[in-house]
């Protein structure tokens, strides 16, 4: 009996060793597409973690810090450049340096375009730890930082989606708090209008909601398995999506640990399946990760991230700039 015991457990552990390795990539094998990108590695940018376009000026605007130096000494600035995508020769423009007194290291960003043509950007700042969304005004390569919004319920806030000129959704990370062994999951977002689209890494999934405008209540619609973990999302004029995906994750680990050991990644075109998901398939692979600089593909140059077509319907919420209403990995935003 003691050795049919031993034997299940083994096989127990073998499963679950199987199911680990191919969770982290181990086995994933996908081949590269001849899509042709430009490295930009000017303007001083560096650690580029989100970017966010305009489809109407052509502009992208690049979120980023030095965050190995960050994690080594805490003395680095970040900051939000301006790439110009119909002058690709151009070197981006910091278009940030000296506004964030108290300091800025940007992650996750969410250009919001209203009706009347007015542009908000929302960044998520880490500086020195202490977590915020900053708010600025945007007249095209000019950002006028209009305030800033804090609470305790963004424990790790990643991402971000602009709603409204005074409203935006933020995932956090990790639901608990640095040191705790229950930070598991990593939470990415971004919205459509009526839809909300959110990606959990660790579950190799995307996540697709309704959203009632009238309650700000979120239905689940769609679970989206993806063939890695899920990062950034982007929503394209049509309506479909674009999903950055860490590859193979002992690979990113590696990168992590050290700057010459490089991971590969791949972007995910989902489009509607027709039933209230998205099929999956890959667009582009990068068969290594650097820390500097972003690329950038001319056929991907006309998408429209987390923004619509102003004649179509938009959220009617009540959530705005203010103290966090609400706390867990998904929060929205009350104006008090």
């Amino acid at each position: 009996m003691g050795r049919l015991i031993l034997l299940a457990l083994l096989v127990a552990i073998g499963v679950w060793v199987y199911f680990f390795l191919e969770a982290a990539g181990v086995f994933l094998d996908i081949k590269p597409k001849g899509l042709a990108c430009k490295q930009v590695t000017s303007g001083g940018i560096v650690g580029v973690e989100d970017l966010t376009i305009d489809p109407e000026t052509k502009l992208a605007y690049l979120s980023g810090y030095d965050r190995r130096a960050a994690l080594a000494s805490g003395s680095t600035t970040g900051a939000i450049w301006v790439h110009d995508l119909s002058a690709p020769d151009a070197a981006p423009i910091d278009v940030t340096a000296g506004m964030i007194a108290s300091g800025f290291w940007p992650h996750g960003i969410s250009l919001y375009r209203g009706v009347d043509g007015r542009r908000t950007l929302f960044v998520i700042n880490h500086a020195n730890r202490v977590h915020s969304i900053e708010v600025f005004d945007v007249e095209g390569t000019k950002l006028t930082h209009r305030g800033t919004v804090s609470g305790p319920e963004l424990v790790s806030p990643n991402d971000i989606v602009g709603v409204g000129q005074d409203a935006f959704y933020v995932t956090n990370d990790h639901a608990n708090p640095p040191g705790s062994w229950m930070r598991t999951a990593e939470d990415y977002v971004s919205a459509d209008g009526r839809s909300l689209y959110l990606s959990a890494a660790s579950e190799r999934t995307v996540y697709v909601y309704d959203r009632d405008p009238a309650t700000s209540a979120l239905t689940q619609r769609a679970a989206v398995a993806v063939p890695g973990f899920a990062d950034n999302i982007e929503v394209l004029g049509d309506g479909s999506l674009l999903l950055g995906v860490h590859s193979k994750i002992f690979d990113l680990l590696g990168h992590v640990r050290d700057a010459k050991t490089l991971a590969p990644s791949h972007i995910l075109h989902l489009r509607a399946d027709g039933k209230g998901g998205f099929a999956p398939q890959t667009d582009l692979l990068q068969s290594r990760r650097r820390d500097f600089g972003w690329q950038r593909g001319g056929e991907r140059r006309q998408a429209s991230p987390n923004r619509r077509d102003p004649s179509r319907p938009r959220f009617s919420i009540a959530c705005g700039m203010g103290r966090p209403a609400e706390a867990g990995t998904l929060a929205s935003f009350k104006r008090r």
